[in-house]
């Protein structure tokens, strides 16, 4: 059986039909590995298709600027060049010819060339999507051997040109965030607000923050710096993420404002927001005044009191001190306190807890008395964000930020991976971090296609049946 693909290509304006055969195949016999196209055979269709269309556009282009639109005349040709076209379907050199203006109606205006007035990029956005979107989900190199196996390129992708491409739409895409919030901000401003406010579409908003190793340092000390991931919760869906690099935001609430208009939430409507209580993290959640709700993460503070249950039971006991079950009752009494939020109340029986351990009776009971002097210090700072858990928790609002350790496990640890020694800059992780984000929010295509409306899947664009 032989099978033969023709392309028509039918012009505009009276122009007869031309026909090219772009493939031919032959089968013999049926079996599973000849049944319909081969891989290979689908790269090779797609790349001759894509030639030959572009090779008819262009050339439709070409022959509609090569006239005057004023007087009719036939413009002079002052030469030919041709344009190197990345698209998702191979490399294409286009002949780009260089054309005079026409000398009545344009005197003396220097030439142009039509080609490149068509094509400012020269990257198609689809390949530039696909490039983009990999490299947020994967290393560059598994992105270059992902793209080659499936796509029709002809030619090597390389993975610095990756990391450009994601430098460039990562500075855009941040930009473009930046517009949308100001256009939301003036349409909120100028509509006029309900006397009953509406009930607000995020639970809460989860901070915490992870780390990053630094491309060239050897110093593993200095080698370092910080990312804030925060992530919302909503009843409608599972939520969105954000992230940033602590060290290049100079405005950290303003980016939280920010993420907090594009999931729908008025100036006007409460927020509350979870965090372990970092300096880093407390950054980005003040400077909302009464709208915000700050409450210490109750699962942080959980923990050091199971840490602190350990550690006094691995304490030796003496003979002319409290015993370790004493202990653990006033550990107990304070968590009881702090669950009910009464922060003071738990402070003193902390306090007193270490007034009965002495840091010379043994090295174990010194390492206690040091957790527990953090441990203080640590509720001290935060407790006016300490809050009635039980309440809370009885009427099913969030006590914990565990939805935004997850949040830091899928935004930095699935993709910056510290075991696997991969190290980053500052300015091109928080590009890439931008990505990523809009990637596993599902927001990104929706960005590609407002930058670039043509690839958007339209009616006149869609095959027919």
């Amino acid at each position: 059986m032989r099978i033969s693909l023709q392309l028509i290509v039918q012009g505009e304006g009276g122009v007869p039909a031309t026909v090219t055969e772009i493939a031919q195949f032959e089968r013999d016999g049926l079996d599973v590995g000849s049944l319909g196209l081969h891989l290979q055979e689908a790269k090779s269709l797609l790349g001759r298709l894509q030639r030959t269309m572009v090779t008819a556009q262009v050339a439709e282009a070409v022959a509609r600027t090569s006239v005057c639109p004023t007087c009719g005349a036939q413009l002079a040709c002052k030469g030919h060049h041709h344009l190197v076209f990345r698209s998702a379907f191979g490399r294409l050199s286009i002949d780009s010819p260089r054309l005079y203006p026409c000398r009545q109606c344009r005197g003396d205006a220097p030439s142009f060339s039509p080609v490149a007035r068509f094509l400012p990029e020269r990257v198609s956005p689809e390949l530039q999507y696909l490039e983009v979107k990999f490299a947020a989900l994967m290393s560059y190199g598994l992105t270059v051997n992902v793209l080659q196996e499936v796509l029709p390129l002809d030619h090597v992708l390389a993975a610095s040109s990756i990391r450009r491409q994601v430098t460039k739409v990562g500075r855009r895409l941040e930009a473009e965030q930046a517009t949308d919030v100001r256009q939301q901000a003036e349409v909120t401003a100028s509509v006029r607000s309900p006397e009953i406010p509406e009930p607000s579409p995020v639970r809460a908003v989860g901070i915490d923050g992870g780390f990053l190793r630094r491309a060239g340092h050897r110093r593993r000390q200095d080698g370092w710096f910080e990312v804030i991931v925060g992530k919302s919760l909503r009843d409608q869906d599972g939520g969105h993420s954000f992230a940033y690099v602590h060290k290049l935001e100079r405005r950290p609430a303003y980016r939280m404002w920010n993420f907090l208009l594009r999931e729908g939430v008025q100036p006007d409507q409460p927020v509350t927001f979870l965090s372990d209580g970092g300096d880093t993290v407390r950054f980005s959640q003040l400077g909302f005044g009464d709208r915000g709700e700050y409450v210490l993460d109750w699962f942080h503070i959980a923990m050091r009191v199971q840490n602190l249950e350990q550690m006094i039971k691995g304490r030796p006991a003496h003979c002319d001190g409290p015993t370790n079950a004493a202990l653990i009752k006033d550990l107990h009494g304070a968590k009881w306190h702090l669950w009910h939020g009464c922060p003071y109340p738990a402070l003193r029986r902390l306090e007193s807890l270490g007034w009965d351990l002495d840091a010379e009776a043994s090295p174990e009971e010194a390492k206690l008395l040091g957790k527990l002097e953090e441990f203080i210090v640590y509720l001290d700072n935060n407790r006016h964000f300490i809050v009635n858990y039980g309440d809370r928790y009885r009427h099913g609002e969030p006590i914990a930020s565990g939805f935004v350790e997850s949040a830091v496990n899928q935004v930095v640890s699935k993709r910056f991976v510290k075991r696997q020694q991969m190290a980053w800059r500052p300015r091109h992780a928080d590009n890439l971090l931008q990505i990523r984000t809009a990637v596993l929010n599902n927001q990104f295509r929706s960005y590609v296609e407002r930058w670039y409306p043509s690839i958007a899947l339209e009616e006149g664009h869609r095959l027919a049946a």
